[in-house]
């Protein structure tokens, strides 16, 4: 019988997410980070805002697999720590998620001004940018202006659509067949791109509320009250983690992310 090949190793990756806030993108990232770490490859965590967490919140996670978050939004203290996540990314040949929170405009300059992105890739890891969309007119009009600024242009792109920003009682087939409507019409020449429709998960103030991660609420981890979430809420989240490794799958963009 042949022995099976070695699985190739993983070329390391940056997942960057940008665009408008409140857009679903730190469940996101969180998602992406503890689909990873559960596979076995953790990515080096990174929340770069300074006041409000964003994917730090899952402290579970962030303490162990998490960097230190900035001490202050002034823009040198947030280009320091933006080249510290990504040194440490390079040392470790770790793959890096960065939820870059209010940093956002200093790092779009930084990364003009130090050509981050060639250096990264010149170093063996490959940015991918997770642009975030929602159902607004003014998300598309965002992510156009961002592009047309030459500020942070990766050559891999996700267009991220969060079901949790259709507001209630609208159909989500059709909010999202509105902003793809948008999106085909914007030019990102240069970049490969790719959309992905993150699947909504109406218990999701539920988990946050535990401290678990998604993974151990599905599998029934005790709470601090030293209760599980109930088997129904336990299979809701499972189903919403099967559907976005599905989609991710779909997408073909598996060697995009961490």
């Amino acid at each position: 019988m042949a022995s099976a090949e070695p699985r190739k190793k993983k070329t390391p990756v940056a997942l960057v997410k940008t665009g408008r806030g409140n857009l679903g993108g730190s469940t996101f990232l969180s998602a992406i980070g503890e689909i990873a770490i559960y596979r076995g490859t953790p990515p080096l965590l990174a929340d770069g805002d300074a006041r409000n967490p964003g994917i730090s919140i899952t402290k579970t996670l962030y303490d162990k697999y998490g960097v230190p978050r900035p001490t202050s939004e002034e823009a040198a203290k947030l280009r320091e720590w933006f080249a510290d996540i990504f040194g440490r990314a390079a040392a470790s040949g770790q793959s890096l998620v960065v939820d870059v929170g209010g940093g956002d405009r200093t790092l779009e300059t930084w990364a003009k001004d130090e050509n981050i992105i060639k250096l990264a890739e010149g170093l063996g890891i490959s940015v991918t940018g997770a642009f975030m969309i929602g159902p607004q007119q003014g998300d598309t009009a965002y992510l156009e202006r961002l592009w047309a600024s030459a500020l942070f242009r990766p050559s891999r792109a996700v267009f991220v659509f969060n079901e949790w920003t259709v507001p209630t009682g609208h159909d989500p087939d059709r909010i999202y067949g509105e902003v793809l409507s948008r999106l085909n019409g914007l030019n990102f020449d240069g970049c490969d791109t790719a959309i992905l429709r993150v699947p909504k998960l109406s218990c999701l103030p539920l988990v946050l509320e535990s401290g678990l991660t998604f993974h151990d609420a599905a599998a029934g981890k005790s709470r601090p009250d030293g209760t599980p979430l109930d088997p129904f809420r336990r299979a809701m989240i499972q189903n919403w983690l099967d559907t976005l490794k599905e989609r991710i799958g779909e997408a073909g963009i598996e060697d995009w992310l961490p």
